[in-house]
């Protein structure tokens, strides 16, 4: 399945948030196969982060951090204006092939730990058809 950075950082928190409840052994070896393959691609995100704002952003050796504009808002290095923008899009567009562990419903549809928000983000990887 294609995911974006979004649907896995949403991933992550909805499998983080039930991390340890109890239940079938099936299911939390699913549950635990997918996080770690998530968290996988989520750091290679990161990492991707990291170099873009080492290549674009100003960065200042004093506070050793990345200046800022305004909040939130980064200063972009002279003169790289436009390569920053197309970078960022591309980053923003950024997607992996990842092939992660369907959920049988059938394993989860009497337990009482999933939120509606829990189901919304993991809801590409519920197989309601078994």
């Amino acid at each position: 399945m294609t995911l974006n950075f979004n649907q896995i950082s949403g991933m992550i928190a909805a499998l983080e948030g039930l991390k340890d409840t109890k239940m079938p052994f099936k299911l939390s070896l699913i549950l635990a196969k997918n996080i770690s393959k998530l968290k996988a691609e989520q750091d290679f995100f990161i990492e991707r982060e990291r170099d873009f704002a080492l290549k674009y952003l100003d960065f200042d050796e004093k506070t050793q951090q990345f200046v800022q504009v305004e909040n939130g808002v980064f200063k972009v290095k002279p003169g790289m204006e436009e390569e920053c923008r197309q970078a960022r899009a591309e980053l923003n567009e950024f997607s992996v092939d990842i092939d992660l562990r369907m959920i049988p419903v059938s394993l989860i549809e009497n337990l009482d730990c999933f939120t509606p928000s829990n189901l919304e983000a993991l809801e590409l990887l519920i197989n309601e058809e078994e």
